[in-house]
């Protein structure tokens, strides 16, 4: 139930971001440190929206991996208590 919730908001998430992207077709000019260069608006947020979202999983994986070292460690220091007992 939990990973059909988790579709439906990616697939609302995607639905919004398109509906916005089509309302904005027009080209603008994009400058980025020493370049500059013109891009369909829709592009532009589409790719802004890509990257946030690869920096948000990188990131959640960096703490997932965190958390699993942590765990494991927990789960030695309760073996090595109970077999001391």
């Amino acid at each position: 139930m939990k990973e059909k919730l988790h579709y439906i908001l990616l697939l609302i998430t995607i639905l919004l971001v398109a509906g916005i992207s089509l309302a904005n077709m027009q080209s603008v000019n994009v400058s980025f440190i020493l370049f500059s260069f013109k891009l369909p608006l829709i592009i532009l947020i589409l790719v802004s929206v890509l990257l946030g979202s690869v920096t948000t999983f990188l990131i959640s994986m960096l703490k997932n991996f965190s958390l699993k070292k942590e765990l494991k460690k927990t789960k030695e220091a309760l073996k090595n208590s109970h077999t001391e007992n």
